[in-house]
């Protein structure tokens, strides 16, 4: 099975953003129980500016209380107004303004329909804004709430897709509009449910191709990281690979090792390196690979992985985390990349702990290519 899906807020589905609605609509509450007395000289577009910066010390959770405030209660603000500026807003700074534009709603939002049904259909706006629209319209309205999704199914908020191709989804498709349906998809749960609804009609689709994840690698491994002190460690085999003078053989964790090739079959693209190389425990093991591009373009590398992990694309350091265990979510790290017309060289370092729980015996890892919105780019020839 897929695993579960993990995006950052501004790439969220339903659920998460119900989850940000509540911590926006909390920090409102908080806020109007300060006692703030002092006379604010600012403008309310300074205001606005102000909680589009916001980080997260205290004296900016206190400037933001006082803007709030103050805007709320301003007659030169609107409900446009507060909604357009979560475009250029930091995470913190939108989930203030998603607040006010909240309470701005409340006020004034009945009144605003049609200026609400404009602000939506403006894909150039906040995703989340638009789907918080979307949302005050649809309310209680299945009538406009399915005329809209109907036009939604390749809109750029990934919240929105997902509620209209869930939507179609409701009325069985038949066999062509299943396969528009899952050329428009993106969520991993749900490209993986119109796959098998697409099987129960007779068409076999290639999960890891549509997915686009990398299945051919070249492996070698083990080398130390007994007290997983050796994340940092820059090991032969990187900086020959990087330079493109690697050797055939390398000295290993426990004498000399060679790369060895892996082709894996997991319709999620899994490379285990658990049962490749027996289990180890506190090692680090290399994986490389090449991906042909018919052009230069800007893509993601999206990478899965339940262990500590590097990823270099062609000699650049593009991903680190040192993180062990904490479960394996497909696209679980991402970062936009450079690919150029032709092979582009690329390697991971996956690093195991020594940890003997049964939960953290796994040691593999997914990756794959993308566009911005998670669509598949696929190696030239595949």
């Amino acid at each position: 099975m897929i695993a579960r899906y993990s995006r950052p807020i501004s790439k969220t589905h339903p659920w998460r953003f119900a989850m940000t609605m509540l911590a926006a609509s909390s920090a409102l509450v908080a806020l109007f129980a300060m006692n703030d007395s002092r006379a604010q000289a600012d403008s309310s577009s300074d205001l606005i500016k102000q909680l589009q910066g916001l980080k997260t010390s205290d004296a900016d959770n206190q400037a933001a209380a006082r803007a709030i405030k103050s805007l709320s209660g301003a007659s030169d603000v609107s409900l446009l107004q507060a909604l357009a500026a979560m475009k250029n807003a930091t995470p913190i700074g939108r989930n203030w303004l998603m607040g006010l534009a909240g309470t701005l709603y409340r006020k004034a939002g009945a009144n605003q329909t049609a200026e609400l049904k404009n602000f939506l259909a403006d894909t150039t706006q906040d995703a989340e804004a638009r789907y918080l629209v979307f949302q005050w319209l649809s309310t209680g309205n299945d009538a406009m709430r399915k005329d809209l999704l109907s036009k939604m199914t390749q809109d750029p908020s990934p919240e929105l897709r997902f509620a209209a191709i869930e939507d179609a989804l409701k009325s069985p498709p038949e066999s062509g509009k299943l396969a528009e349906l899952l050329d428009a998809a993106r969520h991993p749960e749900q490209v993986v449910s119109i796959i098998e609804k697409l099987k129960e009609k007779g068409t076999t689709i290639d999960q890891a191709k549509q997915f686009g994840f990398l299945m051919n690698w070249k492996l070698i491994g083990p080398f130390d990281n007994v007290g997983t002190v050796n994340f940092d460690k820059v090991f032969p085999v990187e900086t020959d690979w990087i330079a493109g003078t690697v050797k055939s053989e390398y000295p290993g964790k426990s004498g000399s090792v060679k790369w060895k090739e892996e082709t894996t079959s997991s319709p999620e693209g899994a490379v285990d390196l658990a049962e490749i190389f027996s289990n180890e425990k506190g090692c680090i093991v290399y994986a490389a690979t090449e991906f042909e591009s018919d052009r230069d373009t800007t893509a993601e590398v999206r990478l899965g992985c339940i262990n500590g992990n590097k990823v270099w694309v062609n000699g650049k350091l593009v991903l680190s985390n040192e993180v062990y265990h904490t479960n394996m979510q497909i696209d679980q790290y991402n970062e936009t990349i450079q690919l150029k017309k032709g092979k582009n060289q690329i390697l991971v370092k996956i690093s195991q702990n020594e940890q003997k729980e049964q939960w953290a015996q796994r040691f593999a890892f997914q990756l794959r290519i993308s566009d911005s919105t998670g669509k598949a780019i696929l190696a030239k020839g595949r």
